[in-house]
């Protein structure tokens, strides 16, 4: 008897190893476009671009799927489009997937 009990603990313990919480799991929405555009001269309008359009694509998430979804660090699918225009003007565009855990 005991060493049936001990199987069956066993087996118990070993088919729970391999499973995952379903709360650790990411939940994800649809891509959100964020954009922006800024002026300087040594990438610095690049930059401040890119740092507004981290900023845009917060802000629309939170507004679309609520706050637990605006943590940028948690996105997935991350695509970044940052181009120099004409003269000083920089523009970029981030694209990803807002998830939350």
């Amino acid at each position: 008897m005991t060493r049936k009990l001990t199987v069956v603990f066993l087996a118990t313990v070993a088919a729970g190893l391999g499973t995952v919480e379903a709360s650790a799991l990411p939940r994800c929405r649809a891509p959100v476009e964020g954009f922006a555009t800024a002026t300087g001269i040594l990438g610095a309008g690049s930059e401040k671009a890119r740092i507004e359009a981290r900023h845009n694509w917060r802000a629309t998430v939170a507004r679309l799927y609520g706050p637990r979804y605006s943590d940028f660090r948690n996105a997935q699918g991350l695509q970044w489009d940052c181009k120099k225009g004409a003269i000083l003007l920089a523009k970029c565009v981030v694209v990803a997937r807002p998830c939350r855990y």
